[in-house]
């Protein structure tokens, strides 16, 4: 016959393994719920960031946390032209290579986290484009995710979400390093070095 003190020992067993059971389980959806995960039905690997219907870029702006910005925009010939840090003939290749790397900008996924969190209070980067149809946007570009696959980004202060980090890896440093065209260098020959010499006296 088993004893009482005998039962009230697997009581309290039982009662200790359901406890960590319930213990568990709750540590796994509170982990679940604190990860952010991508909207439900969202094909984030092919929504492009802005829309190819309005059309290609026109005017570019990209301006960093401590106020530097570099601009470059289509001039009515449709060459591309920069306006800021100061006005002068811009890269074509360059420019051009920017504003396709722009519109082909690819949302990963949506979060739902507060803009404090991700950087995005104070965002390290402002992009306003322009595009083709004369509508302006502004993209704000916050901290990179913590594997580093992209950077938290709102849209016309829109939702948190997370943008390809290749795409914006060859836009930022524009800022730094602005997309002039090269100046010309003069190349002096042989000839006129020669008739620039004072010939000999008798």
């Amino acid at each position: 016959m088993i004893r009482r003190s005998t039962w009230v020992v697997l009581l309290l067993l039982l009662a200790l393994v359901a406890f960590a059971f319930y213990w568990n389980n709750r540590k796994t959806k509170l982990a679940a719920s604190a990860t952010p995960t991508p909207d439900a039905g969202a094909s984030a690997s092919s929504k492009l960031m802005f829309s190819a219907a309005e059309g290609a870029p026109s005017d570019i702006r990209i301006q960093d946390s401590t106020g530097q910005s570099v601009e470059i925009a289509r001039n009515g010939a449709g060459a591309w032209v920069l306006k800021a840090p100061a006005a002068g003939q811009a890269d074509q290749a360059a420019a051009e290579a920017a504003a396709t790397q722009l519109s082909a900008l690819r949302i990963i996924s949506s979060v739902q986290l507060g803009l404090d969190v991700v950087g995005l209070e104070k965002p390290a980067y402002i992009i306003v484009v322009t595009t083709g149809d004369g509508k302006s946007h502004t993209l704000n570009v916050g901290a990179q995710t913590p594997i580093e696959d992209g950077y938290y980004a709102t849209l016309d202060g829109g939702p948190v979400q997370i943008v390809d980090k290749q795409g914006l890896d060859a836009l930022l440093p524009l800022v730094a390093q602005p997309p002039y065209a090269a100046t010309p260098t003069a190349v002096v020959t042989a000839t006129a070095v020669a008739t620039s010499q004072p010939s000999p006296t008798p």
